[in-house]
């Protein structure tokens, strides 16, 4: 059976031998089609086979992922747990860097017949940064048919700020704990994805890039600019990324670059208040605050 996986506006043909069952996180990002429907970006195709073997091969685990590249070509070994064999290896070659092909093992398919599953099996951390972006742990809304990222790690307000926005100035979010940023003909784009923690928005939909606000909590409310590099400090461990990985981080540090070239990055010291949505409305789309020294 064929699905259309539409996700951070590229389009990925999924041939699958068995039925996916569509969870309500993808409802807006994947659907049954034909090939014929598709006017892909790239193709996700899976075979069957008895075995799986990781032999010696030397490589890096990342949770139940266990990353091997040799000769130009990248395999992803996956386990219900480190301790465990994989039920499915994805390769995917430099020459042809748009096919990505998925070994599951016979009688696996219950490992991978969800959405969010065949999500995974995508890798979309690798996808998006052959299309010139990367996920940024954020809330994403929109305002005015621009886009507003807050980042910050876990538990420091993000999604606090969005529900203010939306309860004082009609904001919508469209993905309160993930991101997709695109640079598209010289335009930063923010999508949703089909990951967003507890918020369960899952949209796709997406703005313009207007600002990254970078959250901390505070006693009072203050927003300064930051400057690139200061800027960059803040959001790379924010960034899903295979840190393992010299090449992968040197491109999301070269996106990140890019990116604070072309937006603004602001640090916002807040109360969880209207206060701080008045703050960031005024210094955004009012002021054209410097970067701080």
């Amino acid at each position: 059976m064929n699905y259309q996986y539409d996700i951070a506006g590229i389009r990925i043909l999924c041939k699958i031998p068995f039925s996916v069952s569509i969870t309500e996180e993808s409802k807006d990002f994947m659907q049954v089609c034909s090939e014929e429907d598709v006017s892909w970006n790239g193709m996700l195709v899976f075979y069957s086979v008895d075995r799986i073997s990781m032999s010696d091969e030397k490589g890096h685990w990342s949770l139940c992922r266990y990353y091997v590249e040799k000769n130009k070509e990248m395999k992803t070994y996956y386990c219900p747990t480190p301790q465990d064999p994989p039920y499915a290896c994805t390769v995917c070659s430099e020459s042809e860097p748009k096919i990505i092909t998925c070994f599951y093992r016979k009688s696996k398919e219950s490992y991978l017949n969800y959405s969010h599953n065949i999500c995974d099996i995508l890798s979309l951390e690798t996808l998006l940064l052959h299309y010139n972006g990367f996920i940024l742990h954020s809330s994403f809304i929109r305002w005015q048919q621009q886009g507003i990222l807050f980042s910050a790690p876990s538990g420091t307000g993000k999604s606090t700020q969005a529900d203010l926005w939306v309860e004082y100035e009609g904001a919508e979010i469209i993905n309160g704990d993930r991101a997709g940023l695109r640079l598209i003909d010289g335009v930063w784009q923010a999508y949703g994805l089909p990951y967003a923690g507890s918020s369960h928005i899952y949209r796709n939909e997406n703005a313009p890039v207007a600002a990254v606000v970078v959250l901390r909590q505070a006693k009072e409310n203050r927003i300064r600019r930051l400057r690139a590099a200061e800027a960059i400090r803040f959001l790379y461990p924010e960034v899903t990324a295979h840190h393992w990985d010299r090449e992968f981080v040197d491109r999301i540090l070269n996106l990140l670059m890019e990116l604070t070239a072309a937006v603004p990055v602001y640090l916002l010291e807040c109360l969880p208040d209207r206060g701080a949505v008045e703050l960031v409305k005024d210094t955004i789309f009012c002021a054209n605050l410097p970067a701080s020294e």
